[in-house]
C-alpha cells in the first residue's frame, strides 16, 4: 500500500523558509506523538536516517579491502620532478639549463629530481569517503548496534587507512560528479570508493533531496514531515491573507514558546505554537490535565496541540495533525484531542476557538465541522486548510462587528 501524501508546498515552505540543513533533525523532533513516551532528539532522528543510509550502501562498503596492506598499494602514486641549484655538478644535472642560466663556465648548476607523492585526487576523495563512511556507521549502529555487522571489518581497515600516511597526512576533500567519473575508471576498489561517495553526497545535500533520499522511507520520520507540512501549508495560508510572520525561535523540541509571530491585516498579533504544549508555562497556570491526574504516579505533564494560533485576546485556532491511512484513526483519535485541547483552552485562557483535525488528502475528502459548547471542531486535509483558516478570519470579523 502507498504512503499516504505529505503536502509538498507546504513542506518546501518551512524547508526553504524557516530551517536549513542543519535545523532539520531538530525541527523533526520538535513534532510529538502524545503515545509515545519516547523522547526523539534531533540526535536519534539523523541516527535513523543514517541507518537508512548506510542499508543502502552496505553492498559498495563490502567491495573495500579488508586489510590495510591493500589500501596502501591501491593508493597509485605520481612522479613529478622540480629543479634546484647546485654549487657542483652532480647525477641529473640539465647542462643546457645551466649554460642558459649561468653562462659557461658556470658557477653554479641546474639539477633535476624525481618524486614520487600520492595521487592527490585518490587521496583526497579517499579521506573524504572514508571519513563520511565512519560517521554514517556511528549513527547508524546507534539505531540498531549490529547494522554494520557485515562490513564491520572493511570499515575498521578504514578507520585504521585514516589514521595512518598517507591519508593521514592528507586533506579531506568532496569530490565532484566529474572526479567520481575518474575514480570509477581507476580500476579496484575504486570502483565502490566512486559508488560510496556519490550516496554519502546526500549528506550535503540540499533538505529536499535528503528527506526523499532517506527521511521518506522511515515510518518513524514520515509523520514528522506531515506535520512540518501542515505548518507550511498553514504559514503559506496566513501570508495570502496579507499576514505579516517572524519567526522568534527555531522549530524545536528544546523549544518553550511559539516559534512564529504572526501580525493580521488589522495589526492584531498572534502566537503561533509548534507543540503547544508549553502555553500553560507561559500563561502561568497549572495545565487542566495535570490537575485532572495529580492522583496517579505520573511524571506531571501538559497536553498540547500540534499547532496552536493564539491571539492575547482569546481567539484560537487548534490544528491537531494525523497522518495515517485509516479514516478511523484520524478520525476519532483526532477528534478526542481536538475537543481535549479545545475544552482545556477554554477553561483557562480563551473565549473562541476553532479546533481542526487536519488527515492527508485522499484520507478526508471535505471539511466537516459541528458546533459545540466549547467550540468548533472539525476535519480537514492539507488541500483544504487555506480555506477553513480563511473563514477563521471571516467569522471573527463578522463577531467583531456584531459587537
Amino acid at each position: 500500500m502507498s504512503t499516504p501524501p505529505i503536502p509538498e508546498a507546504g513542506l518546501a515552505e518551512v524547508l526553504g523558509r524557516w530551517i536549513g540543513r542543519g535545523q532539520l533533525y531538530d525541527g523533526l523532533a520538535a513534532a510529538r506523538d502524545e503515545a509515545d513516551d519516547q523522547d526523539w532528539t534531533g540526535r536519534h532522528l539523523r541516527a535513523r536516517a543514517e541507518r537508512i543510509l548506510f542499508e543502502q550502501i552496505i553492498g559498495s562498503v563490502r567491495e573495500l579491502p579488508s586489510r590495510l596492506a591493500t589500501w596502501l598499494d591501491a593508493i597509485p602514486a605520481s612522479r613529478s620532478q622540480h629543479s634546484f641549484t647546485s654549487d657542483a655538478p652532480i647525477a641529473g644535472t640539465d647542462w643546457v639549463a645551466t649554460r642558459i642560466r649561468h653562462g659557461w663556465v658556470p658557477d653554479a648548476f641546474i639539477g633535476r629530481r624525481g618524486a614520487r607523492s600520492t595521487d592527490m585526487l585518490l587521496a583526497t576523495a579517499l579521506k573524504w569517503t572514508l571519513s563520511h563512511l565512519v560517521l554514517v556507521r556511528r549513527g547508524a549502529v546507534q539505531s540498531y548496534p549490529d547494522v554494520d555487522l557485515p562490513v564491520r571489518e572493511q570499515i575498521d581497515v578504514a578507520e585504521r587507512l585514516l589514521k595512518s600516511p598517507p591519508l593521514l597526512t592528507t586533506d579531506s576533500i568532496r569530490p565532484s560528479l566529474l572526479d567520481i567519473t575518474a575514480i570509477a575508471r581507476a580500476g579496484r576498489p575504486w570502483g565502490a570508493v566512486a559508488r560510496l561517495a556519490k550516496a554519502l553526497m546526500v549528506l550535503d545535500d540540499a533538505p529536499d533531496r535528503l528527506i526523499a533520499a532517506l527521511l521518506m522511507p522511515d515510518d518513524e520520520i514520515r509523520w514528522r514531515l506531515f506535520h512540518l507540512g501542515v505548518l507550511g501549508v498553514m504559514l503559506q495560508a496566513l501570508r495570502a491573507r496579507g499576514c505579516s510572520i517572524v519567526s522568534v525561535r527555531p522549530i524545536s523540541a528544546s523549544s518553550a514558546g511559539p516559534v512564529f509571530r504572526v501580525t493580521d491585516r488589522s495589526g492584531k498579533s498572534w502566537a503561533l505554537w509548534f507543540e503547544a504544549s508549553g502555553i500553560w508555562a507561559q500563561a502561568g497556570k497549572r495545565p487542566p490535565y495535570a490537575e485532572a491526574t495529580a492522583g496517579l504516579a505520573l511524571r506531571e505533564r501538559a497536553l498540547g496541540a500540534d499547532l496552536l494560533l493564539i491571539s492575547n485576546d482569546g481567539e484560537a485556532l487548534v490544528i491537531e495533525c494525523k497522518y495515517s491511512h485509516n479514516p478511523e484513526f484520524v478520525a476519532r483519535a483526532g477528534y478526542y484531542q481536538a475537543v481535549g485541547y479545545t475544552a482545556e483552552l477554554k477553561s483557562r485562557l480563551c473565549h473562541h476557538i476553532v479546533a481542526i483535525v487536519v488527515g492527508p488528502d485522499g484520507v478526508v475528502h471535505s471539511p466537516s465541522f459541528t458546533e459545540m459548547q466549547v467550540g468548533s471542531i472539525g476535519t480537514c486535509a492539507p488541500s483544504h486548510l487555506a480555506a477553513c483558516i480563511d473563514d477563521f478570519f471571516l467569522n471573527l470579523a463578522v463577531a467583531a462587528t456584531a459587537d
